[in-house]
């Protein structure tokens, strides 16, 4: 409302100020268009009007799904004794990031000879089996060594909203715990069943984990990313508008003039829409504060101007 009242007072500073819309018939007989906003440049800055060059690219669609991450990852490493012996001690704790090399753990030989186990990879101590003089052997399990680097998170997706599912498809996942943050994934497997009681099919996701972030068995969201097959000019939601029953956006077509422009929406999300018809490469769409030019074509299209 502040920017609205700016844009009409320095109307009513400037002669001739563009933000009302010049008579059908001017003075010297020129027909203007119905539809257009004039706006002086000094105005344009004032209220913050942004702008973008169109152009066709994929549209990108959405579908949320919920799930969580396995309690266990593939890359996991199970840590043996080389020969039987007696564990003495322990060098990393559970939870312990790891290298390769770090050393694990030692065990004194049935020789008497103490052998350091080291990591054979990058990871985090998963778990430890046993304690400080168990017996161990070339079989059990010491200590586990879990790479959480790459994770698997399993998804459940609806049957309506199959057909666009396929392998190989990027997957932005969220945590709670970390509402700022996105996770990049990639769809590796469709199961082949419906589950009969929720009727939803049940999908995994490879997520990159760099940071260590994601824990075993948290629960997350993500949206599975689906492009379209045909290109449009993708353009922000907010930067289209209903007016007198049709959706226009507002296309700057001189210095000073901005048209309202009918446009067909193909596909659209809550942040994002896919225009088919209406706008033609390069043109100058106004993405940023254009409620401002509506409201002032509808005050115009009424004869009010800028007044209330």
């Amino acid at each position: 409302m502040k920017k609205l009242l700016l844009l009409c007072l320095v109307v009513l500073m400037m002669p001739g100020c563009g933000c009302q819309k010049k008579d059908v018939h001017s003075e010297e007989g020129h027909h203007d268009e119905k539809g257009t906003v004039h706006v002086k440049k000094e105005s344009q800055e004032l209220i913050g009007l942004e702008l973008m060059t169109a152009q066709k690219k994929a549209f990108i669609s959405k579908i949320e799904v919920t799930g969580e991450i396995a309690k266990e990852t593939e890359n996991m490493s199970h840590i043996v004794s080389p020969e039987p012996g007696i564990l003495k001690s322990y060098l990393a704790n559970p939870g312990d990031t790891v290298e390769k090399g770090s050393l694990l753990c030692v065990v004194e030989s049935k020789a008497g000879n103490s052998v350091e186990i080291p990591s054979p990879g990058h990871g985090i101590i998963f778990a430890q089996y046993l304690k400080p003089g168990d017996v161990v052997d070339s079989l059990t399990s010491i200590l586990t060594v879990a790479d959480p680097d790459l994770l698997r998170a399993s998804f459940n997706v609806y049957e309506k909203d199959l057909a666009g599912i396929k392998l190989g498809l990027k997957v932005l996942v969220k945590s709670v715990a970390y509402p700022e943050k996105t996770f990049e994934g990639k769809l590796v497997y469709i199961s082949p069943s419906v589950d009969e009681k929720t009727r939803t099919i049940k999908i995994r996701v490879d997520v990159s984990n760099k940071e260590h972030l994601l824990k075993f068995g948290m629960f997350v969201t993500a949206d599975i990313l689906i492009e379209s097959k045909d290109p449009y000019y993708v353009i922000p939601q907010k930067a289209v508008h209903f007016v007198s029953g049709k959706r226009v956006v507002f296309v700057k077509t001189a210095d000073e003039e901005f048209r309202a422009r009918e446009v067909k929406i193909a596909e659209e999300t809550k942040d994002e829409v896919a225009v088919s018809d209406g706008l033609c490469e390069g043109d100058s769409v106004v993405i940023k504060e254009s409620f401002l030019l509506k409201s002032e074509l509808l005050k115009s299209e009424m004869g009010a101007g800028c007044a209330e």
